[in-house]
């Protein structure tokens, strides 16, 4: 994966345009290469460099680029991590009520199964008792549990109902709010990008190319 390293003036360490954010780069190089300033310049240059050259210099520069905009995306970066930990406490909840009521019903047949065996066999009956009250807890373990997911899914149910009032809104869209954080800082990012990385590069490529009157390799 090709990756570029990025100061990070909050602590030194080197944050990697991680692949996702490569169609972006390329997206962001777009629209450089289509603004009038580029246009016109390359008019001017009189074909000493061409578009197409331009874009394969930039790409192929696209970690010093990027460094232009480094603590701007190590900031998207953050967001991205809070909000995927944040989902992922979300759903812990949702893990545990299939989880727990599973393993205590898979429990309570095996003990169950086990203790009458043991009871009908007439042998080891204190074991017996032991498996089959064991078994019997399990079961109730098993049935607070489904009783706690129809009423978890009751609740959820009431608060993902379509709502006309801003304020009940704005609590249940939280998930919402967070991935419009996430993408502010994302065109955050890409301003930055385009006016202090890509941009200037651009523009030094082209009056390389004038001043020596061919491409710049």
């Amino acid at each position: 994966m090709n990756e570029t390293c990025t100061a990070d003036t909050h602590g030194g360490r080197c944050d990697h345009l991680r692949e996702q954010d490569l169609p972006a780069f390329e997206e962001v190089l777009q629209q450089a290469l289509d603004s009038a300033e580029i246009q016109q310049a390359l008019r001017v240059g009189d074909g000493v460099i061409t578009c197409e050259h331009l874009r394969a210099l930039a790409w192929e520069a696209r970690e010093s680029i990027a460094a232009s905009a480094a603590a701007e995306y190590h900031g998207l970066l953050r967001l991205r991590r809070t909000n995927v930990s944040a989902h992922a406490s979300d759903q812990l909840p949702a893990v545990l009520a299939v989880l727990v009521p599973a393993l205590a019903g898979i429990a309570s047949a095996v003990f169950l199964f086990v203790g009458y065996g043991l009871h009908l066999a007439s042998s080891q009956p204190q074991l017996a008792g032991e498996l089959l009250a064991m078994g019997w807890i399990c079961a109730g373990v098993t049935g607070l549990g489904l009783l706690a997911d129809v009423i978890w899914l009751m609740i959820t149910a009431i608060h993902n109902r379509p709502t006309t009032d801003p304020g009940t809104a704005s609590r249940t869209d939280a998930n919402t709010e967070d991935s419009l954080r996430v993408w502010r800082q994302a065109q955050l990012w890409r301003r930055t990008l385009l006016s202090r990385g890509i941009l200037p590069f651009l523009r030094a490529r082209v009056e390389e190319a004038r001043n020596t009157g061919t491409d710049t390799r």
